[in-house]
């Protein structure tokens, strides 16, 4: 039967305690994603017991309430019920609650979630364009290339400016000042200046890097912003606290124009000379150590990685990692950790879906195991099979470990690699994979591990679970 979003969102609301307890609300691919004015006001054994709803999860300030693929349509009916804001006009932030660590990746996560439809829209453009120019449909100099390819890289090379839209959305901070800072860092003249090819600065050396100067004395480091993420994030405290800095000291009667003054210069030296530079060190620090451990235990590193992806899930802080993956496609052209080991993890999860279908004898569960698991595997969204079959019935998330751990051994061994980011990791995106001095040796090596991991996963689920264990 069919979900009647109307209701199930009216039961949602009530649930979490009224209208006037939601501060604000959005969702990303499978969860709608709420921030509560008062967290105990909310029953969570209600919410569970709604129809539709799979799981809570309580993390980073937000209460996110796990839907599956109908979170979208589920989204446009809940709006209606309440002024709870979107993506693009979220109310200032409730502060939120956790250790500073699970704050850190609640705040990274909010910050990346509202960017991913472009993200992931762009990211598949770029995977169709090098699958068109790989097998010769399409030529890489032609006009239609070009064009099309400019959109694509435009999201990930203007990414600052992304981030201060988003950023500001999630702080309740000036937008078009967030940006500005962004849009400077992606501005040509800057990019020539800080990459030493101005033919007027001076240049000069500080602590072994190349730099120019600001009014002559203060070094700025040259590094490049563009696709970068850690720069804005960095700047995140500083760009505050110079907002209501200048708000503070500019009279009412100068503000309209000296507070967003003041506010811009003192973010353009803090970011060129302090947290711009450290967030390039920083990002290339962790390529490095990231690289490093591939390479020294490239068997090790992707299976275990792999195998702990889903629980990084439940955690709701996969899309703390995004900015890892951008880190590594700007710095190494490729990435491992996050692409492949959630390839590797989000077919498992339905395999082991696909296990308890195979097995039962209960109809209901053998047409909810198949549902979950085509989700899983042709479209990348987990949660359904996660919270709906294999944390349900606990034995088939070993299924779906172990065929992670599996896939990921052979990810590891043979060097599979994402080079781009498009769609959430299925079957599908095996073409992400398309790459490297052999083009080829990803997608192959990447779908014999699917079926590797499949397999594993399917027969160990076979084997362990039962229906009378959940009678």
């Amino acid at each position: 039967m069919a979900l009647d979003y109307i209701e199930t969102s009216k039961q949602i609301v009530d649930a979490v305690g009224g209208v006037d307890n939601i501060a604000s609300a959005t969702h990303c691919m499978t969860r709608l994603r709420l921030v509560l004015k008062d967290e105990g006001k909310a029953n969570d054994d209600a919410v569970k017991g709604i129809k539709g709803v799979k799981s809570v999860i309580k993390q980073g300030g937000q209460y996110q309430v796990v839907i599956g693929n109908e979170v979208s349509n589920l989204f446009k009916e809940f709006k209606k019920l309440g002024n709870f804001g979107d993506e693009g006009s979220a109310p200032a932030p409730v502060k939120a609650q956790g250790n500073a660590l699970q704050r850190l990746f609640g705040f990274v996560a909010g910050c990346l979630t509202p960017l991913l439809p472009a993200m992931l829209g762009t990211g598949m453009v770029k995977v169709l364009l090098v699958l068109l120019t790989t097998i010769g449909v399409m030529d890489a100099t032609g006009p239609t290339y070009t064009i099309l390819f400019s959109m694509a890289d435009s999201f990930f090379y203007m990414l600052p400016v992304m981030l201060g839209w988003s950023i500001a959305k999630k702080t309740g901070h000036s937008v078009p000042l967030y940006m500005v800072i962004g849009a400077m860092l992606c501005y040509p003249d800057l990019i020539t200046l800080l990459g030493g090819g101005s033919e007027v600065a001076r240049y000069g050396v500080f602590l072994g890097q190349n730099c120019t100067y600001i009014f002559g004395v203060i070094p700025v480091v040259g590094a490049s912003y563009t696709s970068s993420v850690l720069p804005m994030l960095l700047m995140t405290p500083v760009m505050g606290w110079a907002e209501d800095f200048a708000d503070r000291v500019s009279p009412n009667v100068l503000k309209a124009f000296l507070k967003p003054m003041l506010f811009l210069l003192i973010c353009t030296p803090i970011m060129l000379v302090v947290l711009g530079p450290l967030g390039a060190i920083l990002g290339n620090v962790l390529a490095a150590g990231i690289t490093a451990l591939y390479n020294a235990v490239p068997w090790l590193t992707v299976p275990i990685l792999s195998a702990a992806m889903p629980f990084i899930v439940m955690t709701g802080m996969h899309y703390a990692l995004i900015p890892l993956a951008i880190n590594n496609f700007a710095v190494l052209g490729y990435d491992v950790v996050v692409i492949i080991t959630m390839f590797c993890s989000n077919i498992c999860q339905g395999a082991a879906s696909l296990g308890v279908a195979l097995k039962t004898k209960d109809t209901e569960i053998k047409s909810e195991g198949i549902a979950c698991a085509i989700s899983a595997i042709v479209a990348g969204v987990t949660e359904p099979a996660m919270y709906g079959i294999n944390m349900r019935f606990v034995k088939p998330m070993i299924g779906a470990v172990a065929g992670a751990a599996a896939s990921g051994l052979v990810c590891g061994l043979f060097g599979v690699r994402g080079y781009t980011m498009g769609g959430s990791p299925s079957i599908l995106t095996l073409i992400n994979m398309i790459g490297g001095p052999n083009p080829y040796h990803g997608v192959i090596w990447g779908a014999i591990a699917a079926v590797i991991g499949i397999v594993v996963a399917v027969a160990v689920t076979f084997v362990l679970y039962k229906d009378e264990d959940n009678a």
